[in-house]
């Protein structure tokens, strides 16, 4: 049985913990690694020599925008001819004199069809059965031919839309020679210069998506449940003596400290030499504004990023209510020991 002595003891324990200013509600980590969240292979479609090159190292870029392009001499060449191809195809269909001729043909053998039908119905014997016949034949003979126009006029219009798909591929083709950023980012390589051959499939350029960092930090498991890790928020800070030496002292005066926001994503399931494990967070970075002026335009243009890889942070991990009191009970069990 526990003296009454050891449980006023552990009453004052953790008020007198509190006194100290430690903060159950934060768990700070210094191991932390700052890397991108995402990095891009753009890689050509198409082989040939590059044209046009757009992109520089270290270039921010945006979704959509034209990287590079390469040599397009013989498709242009070959869009030309087959534009025409298209053009005389689309001419061929809208002439419509072949139907009208055979329609116009129809309707005069079956008015005299009609005519001699109706003479010899009145009068027995006043057109001759030979001349009717051929009076029938000359009718089936029209039809016969408006079937053949309207037949050719579908031929046309097939053919109209086989020169169509032609000109899209060519178009296709094109466009495939042109390489654009698939999101918003920095260039960090360029692997072509201006006139260097490429082939289809090989990497032309490689973006990072500096607009989402990632954050790979090493957690005391003691401090930490593991389990209860996904989904809380983070806060990332950081000191300018940390910063690249690219951002200008003056900036680095005006911006002091900075901070940024973020959330748990995933733990890795192994557990570490020391009892830790580590720990993987998502933050969403900003750019420093460097005026008046470009601060109309943000996120376009400014001081750099916020957050760069590879600068020192500290990282604040908020607890939960849940995760608060796992630790209470932990730093309780561990006292009653």
């Amino acid at each position: 049985m526990k003296s009454p002595i050891l449980f006023a003891v552990l009453a004052f324990a953790i008020p007198l913990s509190s006194l100290h200013g430690s903060d159950d509600s934060v768990v700070e980590v210094r191991d932390v690694v700052v890397e991108f969240a995402g990095k891009i292979d753009v890689p050509a479609r198409q082989s040939g020599p590059v044209a046009e090159l757009k992109a520089r190292q270290n270039q921010w870029v945006t979704q959509g925008q034209t990287i590079a392009k390469l040599d397009d001499t013989a498709l242009v060449i070959r869009r030309r001819a087959a534009s025409l191809r298209y053009d005389s195809a689309r001419l061929v269909l809208q002439d419509r004199v072949e139907i009208q001729y055979a329609e116009t043909a129809l309707a005069e053998a079956q008015a005299e069809l009609d005519d001699g039908q109706a003479a010899s119905d009145r009068v027995s014997g006043a057109v001759a059965r030979n001349q009717l016949r051929r009076m029938k034949l000359a009718t089936e003979r029209a039809e016969l031919e408006l079937a053949r126009a309207e037949k050719q006029w579908r031929q046309a219009e097939i053919d109209m839309q086989l020169r169509a798909a032609d000109l899209a591929m060519i178009d296709h083709e094109l466009q495939q020679l042109e390489c654009t950023s698939p999101i918003d980012g920095i260039v960090l390589d360029v692997y072509r210069e201006l006139g260097e051959w490429i082939h289809a499939g090989d990497p032309l350029v490689t973006i990072a998506d500096a607009g989402v960092l990632h954050l790979h930090a090493l957690v005391d498991a003691d401090q930490l449940d593991p389990a209860r890790c996904v989904g809380l928020s983070v806060t990332v800070h950081w000191s300018n003596e940390s910063r690249k030496p690219h951002v200008s002292s003056s900036a680095s005066t005006a911006q002091g400290t900075g901070s940024l926001r973020g959330q748990v994503i995933s733990v890795d399931p192994t557990r570490l030499p020391g009892n830790r494990f580590r720990l993987h967070a998502e933050v969403e970075n900003r750019r420093h504004i460097a005026g008046t002026v470009d601060a109309q335009k943000p996120g376009m243009v400014g001081d750099g990023w916020q957050l760069s890889p590879g600068m020192e942070v500290m990282m604040k991990i908020h607890c939960s209510d849940a995760e608060i009191a796992w630790r209470k009970n932990r730093s309780v069990s561990g006292s009653l020991r």
